[in-house]
């Protein structure tokens, strides 16, 4: 049984909140290097999310990092840890989906004072397709049938008159799972060793 992505919305993935990205047609490490943008990358062995999480705070390091790799589906994944905010998500996806690749991003700052909402967003071959704010669940794009689809499936789902906020993010993440066919493995994520790697400095 696939564990979907539903599962985020309540999870603890870092200080900050999360930022996992998924792509169809590239593999981890190539991820990696995309979502460097410039930096450089240092592989680490693999860690734990406790473990990279007590090194980036033992080490006083500004860096971001990721735990990355491939579901059984196919999917590479990458999950951000340490210093990402600012340097991952929304404003940093340039180039992501280039070469006819599918990415998927999934964004929550909870450390920033605005408190903006968890973002979805989609693109492929180099373009932005759709994105969603998943408690506002406002869809926009420059695909009319995506964005289309996705809203009939939210306010299928009820998702619009959901009164509690935690509960429309969990709502979305399942919908934007279905209607893409996305994964991430929970216990692996949350539990288990992963290949990591330290992103320049922030």
């Amino acid at each position: 049984m696939s564990d979907g992505i539903a599962w985020i919305a309540r999870a603890d993935l870092s200080e900050f909140g999360y930022c996992v990205t998924l792509a169809r047609g590239i593999g981890p490490e190539e991820l990696v290097a995309r979502l460097a943008h410039g930096y450089e990358v240092e592989a680490l062995e693999e860690l734990t999310a406790d473990d990279l999480e007590d090194r980036l705070e033992t080490d006083g390091s500004e860096s971001f990092a990721v735990r990355y790799g491939q579901t059984d589906g196919g999917l590479s994944f990458a999950v951000a840890h340490g210093a990402w905010p600012g340097e991952m998500g929304p404003g940093y996806t340039d180039g992501l989906s280039n070469g006819g690749v599918e990415v998927f991003q999934f964004y929550y700052e909870t450390e920033n004072p605005k408190l903006p909402p968890p973002e979805f967003t989609y693109m492929r071959d180099g373009e932005y397709l759709c994105s969603f704010s998943m408690d506002t669940i406002e869809v926009q794009g420059d695909s009319p049938e995506l964005v289309r689809a996705l809203s009939a499936d939210l306010e299928a789902a009820g998702v619009p008159r959901e009164e509690n906020r935690g509960t429309a993010h969990e709502k979305s993440l399942m919908i934007a799972g279905e209607r893409f066919g996305l994964t991430l493995p929970k216990e692996t994520v949350l539990q288990g060793e992963l290949p990591t790697a330290i992103i320049g400095n922030a």
